[in-house]
């Protein structure tokens, strides 16, 4: 795969404008990568017509970045780009960048993105504003989710990435690697730019590689507590999560443990992972919630009752494998036609009908690949009508 960047834009002559910088990524229907589990999980992206962003981003729908443009490609409503003038000149208009320029995608600012147009952004607990397009940290780690990154550079570079195209809020996990995770965002990212919100979970265990075992014990988990926030170095964590509700343990004793440690100063906000909305009641019985992450994507919507309670509840909802994890959407098919349309892969369709589907949701797709990551991320300038949504869902619905 190639990625071709382009110089960062002045204003134009004609508007005034930020400057911005665009990076246009050109998709082949088969992957150079060599395939691999991994490669296999992220790399389904065949469409070839991407819509791109970069850490200033303005919404601009380029045709195929082939080896030669063809002499006209234009679409309604916008002028039409050679080569040349893609390359050479600056391609941003005023009717072209979205309400509020950049920051209605991430954020004035790539640290705090506290000006970010409102229906980007959601206050988790009220007090910590994110940028609702997030990214998950699990797949940095080794094959299987066990151990060390092949390419630990590569690791680091993809965080730092992240943190550029405007991510203030990652998550993670201590059964992630496991440890391998944490430390890999301390690695790259400490000392943390201001307004990164740094989520982790702690509950499950890892006896080994694609093996996950709840413990929900107390004393268990107040010991994640602390060990996590040695390797993160971090004083407070903004978001701690139980990873799983453990059936041999009263959910009362393992929320009153990370209870005593909030009180201690030591958590900031509790999340809950997996869970019914008699679960979530349940818990907020012994101390608040704030947000849930359950498995949710537009082809898997069996937590649709736990969606439908976050948003009546106010609580954010973190849809863990967003675009279907290792085995891809199942209405993927389905898809591809609309996804053609709106000139976007399949995988970035299913991002925006996510951010679209409710104020609530909070992705959190997951890639050890740089040019995923730029890929997801450009889903967030992905705009879609009422009716395009109502079409896009009814078509998931019958795949």
């Amino acid at each position: 795969m190639r990625i071709i960047s382009q110089p960062r834009c002045g204003a134009t002559s004609k508007t005034e404008i930020t400057s911005a910088r665009l990076s246009a990524i050109s998709y082949r229907s088969q992957f150079e990568d060599g395939g691999g589990s991994k490669a296999e999980a992220e790399g389904r992206y065949a469409s070839p017509r991407l819509l791109c962003v970069d850490s200033v981003c303005c919404e601009r729908t380029l045709g195929f970045m082939g080896e030669k443009f063809p002499k006209k490609q234009k679409q309604p409503g916008l002028p039409h780009v050679t080569r040349r003038t893609f390359l050479g000149t600056t391609l941003v208009s005023g009717a072209t960048l979205l309400a509020g320029g950049s920051s209605a995608i991430f954020g004035a600012s790539s640290s705090t993105g506290t000006s970010a147009n409102p229906d980007s952004m959601w206050k988790l607990g009220g007090d910590l504003p994110v940028n609702r397009l997030g990214f998950g940290a699990m797949r940095i780690t080794g094959d299987g989710i066990w151990g060390w990154p092949a390419d630990r550079a590569n690791a680091i570079k993809v965080l730092k990435r992240a943190h550029e195209l405007g991510v203030n809020l990652i998550d993670t996990a201590d059964a992630y690697g496991p440890e391998v995770s944490e430390l890999l965002i301390a690695e790259a990212l400490h000392p943390y730019p201001k307004g990164l919100v740094i989520a982790t979970k702690g509950g499950l265990t890892r006896p080994g590689p694609g093996q996950w075992v709840p413990n929900g014990r107390p004393e268990y988990l107040k010991q994640c507590v602390d060990k996590s926030l040695k390797r993160l170095r971090l004083d407070r964590i903004d978001l701690y999560q139980l990873h799983r509700i453990d059936p041999k343990v009263p959910v009362e004793d393992s929320l009153g443990a990370l209870k005593e440690m909030q009180q201690a100063g030591k958590i900031r906000h509790v999340g809950l992972s997996e869970v019914s909305p008699e679960q979530i009641e349940r818990a907020r019985k012994i101390l608040p919630i704030v947000s849930v992450q359950n498995q949710y994507n537009i082809g898997n919507r069996k937590w649709e009752n736990t969606l439908v309670y976050c948003e009546k509840e106010r609580l954010g909802f973190m849809p863990w494998s967003p675009v279907g994890g290792n085995r891809g959407l199942n209405s993927e098919r389905g898809l591809e036609a609309a996804a053609k349309d709106h000139s976007a892969t399949v995988y970035q369709l299913a991002l925006a009908w996510l951010l679209h589907r409710s104020p609530v949701m909070l992705p959190i797709p997951g890639t050890s690949s740089v040019a995923h990551l730029e890929e997801n991320m450009a889903a967030a300038a992905l705009k879609l009508t009422p009716a395009d949504w109502k079409t896009i869902d009814a078509l998931a619905g019958r795949a």
